[in-house]
């Protein structure tokens, strides 16, 4: 049977073992640049894919569910169905024949990464039946979901002539 003389030092174990630091999770392996430049470039032509094909839902799916997208009127559409709704607005008036998202850069920095890249389109007004076209660059942060799956976060392009950096 303990002595009550080791209760005190007892306590001051315990004590200070709830004091000392949680262990710290390894760090994580960093980020293969090509193998992360790769991967987001293929989420990009997922984008694009859907794009072409007007679906604005399967656009909007591509983002985390708190994701937002800055609209070239400066405005912001946030959530899902912020992009949804966003997206279609532009599907509402403009026929996309062609649509082009090439990643330059992308670089992470632990379960987010962030990417600058140019894209391009050609299509057709729906009112006037005029052609179309554009070209600028955009910036996106990107977020791993919890299957590791990377997702935008963030998004903002505008409209410029692209130079090859």
């Amino acid at each position: 049977m303990p002595s009550h003389r080791s209760l005190p030092s007892l306590i001051l174990l315990l004590t200070l073992a709830g004091c000392a630091a949680p262990a710290k999770a390894p760090p994580s392996k960093p980020e293969d640049p090509t193998a992360l430049r790769n991967a987001i470039q293929a989420r990009e032509k997922e984008w694009s894919a859907a794009f072409l094909a007007r679906n604005a839902a399967g656009v909007a799916s591509l983002y985390t569910e708190d994701g937002a997208q800055v609209q070239p009127s400066g405005d912001w559409a946030r959530g899902r169905d912020g992009i949804t709704k966003a997206m279609q607005a532009q599907f509402d008036t403009l026929a996309v024949t062609a649509r082009e998202d090439i990643t330059e850069e992308a670089f992470a920095a632990g379960d987010y990464a962030v990417e600058i890249g140019h894209y391009s389109y050609q299509g057709t007004s729906k009112t006037g039946n005029k052609p179309l076209s554009s070209a600028g660059r955009y910036m996106a942060v990107w977020r791993k979901d919890a299957h590791g799956v990377w997702r935008i976060y963030r998004d903002i392009g505008n409209e410029a002539p692209t130079k090859k950096p």
